[in-house]
């Protein structure tokens, strides 16, 4: 008991670090930082309770539960190829591993081990003064928690990390230029200090397709962009197609982009994380934003529209 009890609180404080540290970007709502906030009170007020030693056959039945779901979740993320379990905040653990050394071990060891000659809730209880010894100062300590968390969110850009939001890079029109911030009042994109090919991206009509090597949906992306750019072959001067990598880059033999591919590659510099929704599919003209799709695959004919269009609207 005080064992699993150790890994649950250690879990949460994980987790704080990482909510006080570094922002999360997700689609999922199991994955974004509002399901964190409901999950740490709990595992950290399972965690005291198992540690306390208050009614311990509830307390064991509990952890008996929870640990049934983690192995279905973390089973989920090792099948769909995730590169953490994320039950550790930015300590990156791989599923397959938290599963055979962490959750499946830990839910033998309580099945073997439950406790059979004792009642879910036994009588003598504990002493009110025992009772109120350990719940009171559980909660005001899960209060303090939460309310640090709450109003403590770590900011979007620093010098080791950045948070992408595209809208901000929208450009309407040129009037709409001097309203923008300083980088677009220059010209100049704010991504292109980061790109190693933005020298090719500057002048006329580009789509960039941000990508990553961990976004499930990008391996279905970049084979259709590769196939668009092929379908325009001979209209490079009217549309072009970028594809740029965003760290951790794949090797070579995993790449998601072909040996031949007819699209323009680059990466996106390393000196810091990205946080982005990809594929992030970005339209310039010369070097100005006029169009974004986030975590989404656009067609040939909705970017033709977006270019073309004679009003063009933020999305």
């Amino acid at each position: 008991m005080f064992v699993t009890g150790s890994v649950f609180i250690v879990a949460t404080a994980l987790k704080i670090h990482h909510l006080l540290t570094e922002p999360i970007i997700s689609e999922s709502f199991w994955e974004s930082r509002e399901f964190f906030l409901i999950q740490i009170p709990l595992e950290l007020g399972l965690g005291i309770w198992l540690i306390c030693g208050l009614f311990r056959k509830a307390a064991h039945l509990a952890a008996v539960i929870c640990f049934a779901l983690f192995i279905v979740v973390t089973l989920q993320r090792a099948l769909a190829g995730a590169e953490s379990c994320g039950c550790f905040g930015r300590v990156h653990v791989n599923p397959w591993i938290t599963l055979s050394a962490i959750d499946i071990p830990l839910l033998a060891a309580l099945l073997i081990f439950r406790l059979r000659h004792e009642r879910l809730l036994p009588r003598p209880w504990p002493s009110f003064r025992r009772l109120l010894g350990t719940v009171i100062p559980t909660f005001v300590l899960m209060a303090l928690i939460m309310t640090v968390l709450i109003f403590n969110r770590p900011p979007e850009k620093t010098d080791r990390y950045e948070v992408v939001r595209p809208e901000e890079w929208i450009v309407k029109a040129p009037a709409d230029i001097e309203q923008t911030n300083e980088e677009q009042t220059a010209g100049q994109w704010p991504m292109f200090k980061y790109i190693d090919v933005a020298d090719s991206l500057r002048s006329n009509i580009v789509v960039v397709v941000f990508y990553s090597s961990e976004c499930d949906t990008c391996h279905d992306a970049i084979p259709v962009y590769e196939q668009m750019c092929r379908d325009m072959a001979g209209n490079d001067e009217m549309l072009r197609f970028a594809l740029i990598e965003i760290p951790p880059y794949a090797s070579q033999q995993d790449s998601l982009v072909s040996d031949d591919t007819p699209c323009l590659t680059g990466r996106v510099d390393s000196s810091k994380d990205w946080y982005m929704k990809t594929p992030l599919v970005v339209v310039l003209q010369d070097g100005l934003v006029v169009r974004f799709w986030e975590a989404e695959m656009p067609t040939l004919e909705q970017i033709l529209e977006a270019v073309f269009s004679e009003v063009v609207d933020t999305p």
